[in-house]
């Protein structure tokens, strides 16, 4: 009876020892990624946008770094950090997200908007940040996902200010640069494959 009752304890550890290691490998941080591409909408116009996310996931939360092409009035390159959290159990869910960082401008001295004075403008670093819900579905290893999200861009340069003093005067003054920014507020609707 003894030993029996000692094998009755060893086999209920090892199961409990193989649930515990079966639930610890179901929790660990795993790689995931994202490319898609959409629609900026706001109040001049529509453009397009295109993004990849890279990232690691962990149950419900996924965290990564992005980098796209967002060309919205002043076309530039958003670099963002990105968080994602999914509101179901399940592969098939829906979810939130918020991102943001810098915005590096495509050209530093070419703002096309502005047609006939385009190079007078340098065009400095802004920021970019979004916030969004979303839903995603399997097909296979793939997901399929779409989502909507207000963003809001901000860019910042400097406006050179040009003096004609006339053709007597043999120069003409050094310019001079006003700082401005111009902020941005759109909807974003984005479709794209999860890995």
């Amino acid at each position: 009876m003894k030993i029996l009752g000692c094998l009755f304890l060893f086999f209920c550890h090892t199961q409990a020892f193989a649930q515990i290691n079966k639930s610890a490998t179901k929790e660990k941080w795993h790689y995931t990624g994202l490319v898609q591409g959409g629609i900026i909408v706001g109040a001049n116009k529509e453009e397009y946008t295109v993004q990849t996310i890279h990232g690691i996931r962990h149950n419900k939360l996924i965290l990564g770094i992005g980098v796209g092409i967002d060309n919205y009035l002043i076309a530039g390159f958003p670099i963002v950090a990105h968080g994602q959290y999914l509101l179901g159990r399940k592969e098939k869910t829906g979810f939130v997200y918020i991102q943001g960082g810098p915005q590096l401008p495509w050209k530093k001295n070419d703002w096309k908007e502005k047609f006939s004075d385009q190079y007078r403008y340098k065009l400095k670093t802004g920021w970019l940040a979004e916030s969004g819900i979303g839903y995603q579905i399997p097909m296979g290893k793939l997901k399929l996902i779409s989502s909507i999200g207000y963003s809001i861009k901000q860019v910042s340069y400097e406006e050179q200010q040009v003096f004609w003093i006339g053709p007597i005067f043999p120069f003409q003054p050094e310019p001079s640069y006003d700082k401005k920014q111009l902020t941005t507020r759109r909807l974003v609707f984005k479709l794209g494959i999860g890995f």
